[in-house]
């Protein structure tokens, strides 16, 4: 019961407060202007982020879980919040932009909040151990999602729909393997998804994002499933292995990773931004920007379950991992290949 509560009051403080800051966006130099990188008619409001963290704090606090679970996730999300709003205003160098992402994911790290310290079977049936590199690889994971889902976010519903894919699929780890707090927590999440993505998804009715997250939205959504994918995979008793999780957010993260090195291998700096995301892909090869939304939302959602069915099924850890990073090489080929037969040099 308690996460149905949690998901409707998220759900309902989003969609009730954006309306609500979208009229003060303008003051508060929350608004995203057209450009040549930005394919929308006037300026939009970058508020979804802000009505996203303050329905989750909100209904966090309301059940309970704030005191009983983690108070310090909410501490890690207040600090993406006010980190993310100065990045939206003022475009912060990257120093301070990922100053901010790095303090929470260390609050939750060195708190041992969530900590990585083992990466299971991943090579062998030995447990791959971390040791002290426990905290810095936490950190890193927690940075790496936050900025996955940041890189993601290049369409109008594409980020909220991936990370709300993600969450159907941790949530059904979480309820299978008996977490309730987690399981209350990831609906929280979802709830502030779907309330956002009514405003930002296009529609019939509306040809464009009435709300853009902002990096603020994006960070905390990443924040938000590297969280889920640490604690579940780390608990005692684990709702599924670290592998599983990366597989939940096989392409989020595989489209970074890949783009980032194949830009190197170019010998371009990996974080100058192009039109060679999965997602530009798709694009030139002809679907809408609603096709190609649904259908990497439904391709992220069915990998997900797809390594959830594996787990369950007993497919070794190792199995699944080198099948992961052999379709991460092969992606990385094709989409190079793509990128280059459909002209989409770097911007």
């Amino acid at each position: 019961m308690g996460e149905i509560l949690g998901f409707l009051l998220a759900l309902s403080i989003t969609a009730a407060v954006i309306p609500v800051l979208s009229r003060a966006a303008g003051s508060w130099g929350l608004l995203a202007q057209p450009g040549p990188r930005k394919n929308h008619e006037g300026p939009v409001p970058t508020i979804g982020g802000l009505a996203m963290g303050a329905a989750f704090l909100t209904a966090y606090a309301f059940t309970g879980l704030a005191t009983n679970l983690s108070p310090l996730l909410a501490a890690a999300v207040g600090i993406t919040l006010a980190g993310g709003v100065l990045d939206d205003r003022h475009e912060l160098r990257s120093v301070p932009k990922f100053g901010f992402q790095v303090a929470a994911a260390a609050l939750l790290a060195f708190s041992g909040d969530v900590l990585l310290t083992h990466l299971g079977h991943l090579m062998s049936t030995q447990l791959f151990t971390l040791g002290r590199w426990a905290i810095p690889l936490t950190i890193f994971a927690l940075v790496g999602v936050m900025n996955a889902i940041n890189m993601a976010d290049g369409l109008d519903g594409l980020a909220g729909a991936l990370a709300l894919a993600a969450c159907v699929n941790f949530g059904a780890a979480a309820s299978l393997g008996g977490h309730a707090p987690e399981f209350a927590t990831i609906c929280i999440a979802a709830g502030a998804a779907v309330g956002f993505l009514y405003f930002n998804a296009r529609s019939p009715w509306r040809p464009q994002a009435a709300v853009f997250m902002g990096d603020t939205g994006s960070l905390l959504l990443g924040l938000l499933l590297g969280w889920f994918a640490v604690r579940l995979a780390m608990a005692e008793h684990p709702a599924l292995a670290p592998i599983t999780a990366v597989w939940i957010l096989a392409l989020p993260i595989g489209d970074t990773v890949t783009l980032l090195v194949r830009r190197a291998l170019r010998g371009r700096n990996p974080f100058h931004a192009d039109r060679q995301h999965l997602h530009h892909i798709l694009l030139a090869l002809g679907l809408s920007s609603n096709q190609t939304v649904a259908t990497l939302a439904v391709l992220s959602f069915a990998i997900g379950a797809l390594a959830l069915a594996a787990e369950f099924t007993g497919v070794p850890q190792h199995v699944m991992f080198y099948l992961y990073m052999a379709g991460l090489v092969a992606y990385g080929v094709a989409a190079e290949i793509l990128c280059r037969r459909l002209k989409l040099w770097a911007e």
